[in-house]
């Protein structure tokens, strides 16, 4: 007989929550097959059998929540009988569960997983260009062009004074049809010549508004998730001494070097891509902010592993670039990538969302151009990214536009001083404002 627990799947676990059961009672099931699916603070995830046999007593049903640790069922090897009654599960009282059996239509992981996540957002992530599109032939005439009457030479036919005329008011021959022998152009031609009326200027559209929801009293179980990202913010802004720094940055020429290096190499980066280059490159020159406070010692960590913040229907989650400071941008681009595709569908391991050293959260995409974000803990300072905006600014005494992006520090002041938070803004606007250090 063997029992199946709740796993450990993260230091900050202490609980998780029965989602289905893929087997019943008296099954039987194989070493590796599925047996139910589980929901932890980060990710949903199955849970498979660690040898064959039949299962027993189901100790924990749909919806229930249940320490690490705690027998969810036992599985029978060949001959072997359940017990006349099951041991108690390890579980939370009924009244502090938060959400109700699933129903039996509830889609199956499997079919989740065939889904396509990856969505474009905001500009953010699109289609990569194709190199080897076919080139259209412009020697081929257009259906609807009328052949001109060309002289030797491949020149216009026309007449002297037409020519003449022409040149005068600045127009091309090459617009005019000749009402001539033969389409020769003529200075009647010339003279009822009226240029093609310039397309209107199409205006901007208004932003679209969200579609209206029905609105209505009712409580919301709280999800694994939400209960951690509760849980973590209080422990953050009470014992943490937050202060903030704010700067502005010149992106005009990243904003450059970013469309370049989309076209050349047919990728798709996001600005926010350079910033974590960028940051992780700051870092190396003041490991001070690499670093996180324990009671008895301050520890600095030897390897960069920045945080990203994704957003998520259930929440908040940080997938961590590892050594950021050692790819490129366009190795974080396509990591940040699956990353966020991964933590969208809850198939986050947690290698990739535990061991940030230092974090970045980013809203520009949505509009946003300043805000301050909760330092993520154990770390002790995150950086919040705005939206980059066209500013006149005067350069040299004269006014230009020019790209402008607002980028606000959260420090822990128990390690991160204010001249330290600012000489690593510093020499992060050292990186984004020549972006050229990105890729060298």
């Amino acid at each position: 007989m063997a029992d199946v627990i709740m796993p450990k799947m993260g230091d900050a676990m202490t609980e998780g929550k029965v989602i289905r059961w893929y087997k019943n009672s008296g099954d039987a099931v194989k070493k590796g097959e599925p047996l139910l699916e589980i929901e932890t603070d980060k990710v949903n995830l199955d849970l498979e059998a660690e040898q064959d046999g039949t299962l027993g007593d189901v100790a924990a049903a749909a919806g229930q929540m249940v320490e690490v640790g705690g027998v969810l069922a036992t599985i029978l090897a060949e001959g072997e009988k359940a017990a006349p009654k099951p041991a108690a599960p390890v579980a939370v009282p009924a009244k502090e569960q938060d959400s109700k059996p699933a129903p039996d239509n509830a889609p199956s992981r499997r079919a989740i997983d065939k889904k396509d996540s990856i969505k474009k957002s905001t500009g953010e992530y699109g289609e990569a260009i194709d190199m080897k599109a076919p080139r259209i032939d412009r020697t081929a005439p257009a259906a609807n062009v009328v052949a001109m009457p060309q002289a030797e030479g491949g020149r216009r036919r026309s007449s002297p004074l037409a020519r003449k005329m022409a040149r005068d008011m600045g127009v091309s021959l090459e617009q005019i049809q000749g009402s001539g022998p033969g389409g020769r152009i003529v200075a009647s031609d010339i003279k009822n010549f009226k240029p093609a009326a310039a397309p209107a200027q199409q205006k901007p559209k208004a932003p679209s508004l969200p579609p209206v929801q029905q609105l209505e009293t009712k409580d919301i179980p709280l999800s694994a998730m939400r209960r951690t990202i509760a849980k973590r913010l209080a422990e953050s802004t009470g014992p943490i001494p937050h202060f903030y720094l704010t700067a502005e940055y010149d992106v005009t020429n990243l904003l450059a070097l970013r469309e370049q290096l989309n076209e050349i190499e047919g990728i798709k980066t996001s600005v926010n891509d350079f910033i974590v280059r960028a940051a992780a490159l700051a870092i190396r020159h003041h490991p001070n902010v690499n670093a996180s406070w324990g009671d008895d010692a301050i520890t600095q960590h030897g390897e960069v592993h920045i945080g990203i913040a994704v957003s998520t229907p259930e929440g908040l989650i940080t997938p961590v670039v590892r050594n950021a400071d050692e790819k490129s941008v366009s190795d974080i681009a396509a990591e940040v990538r699956s990353l966020a595709d991964k933590a969208k569908n809850r198939k986050l391991t947690p290698n990739e969302y535990q061991g940030s050293t230092f974090t970045i959260s980013n809203l520009g995409a949505w509009g946003i151009e300043q805000f301050t974000a909760i330092i993520n803990p154990p770390n002790v300072a995150i950086l919040a990214i705005g939206a980059a905006t066209a500013q006149p600014v005067v350069i040299d005494r004269q006014v230009v536009i020019r790209d402008r992006m607002k980028v606000t520090m959260s420090c822990d002041h128990r390690v991160v001083d204010g001249a330290l938070g600012a000489e690593y803004l510093r020499t992060l606007r050292a990186y984004v404002e020549q972006p050229l250090r990105l890729v060298l």
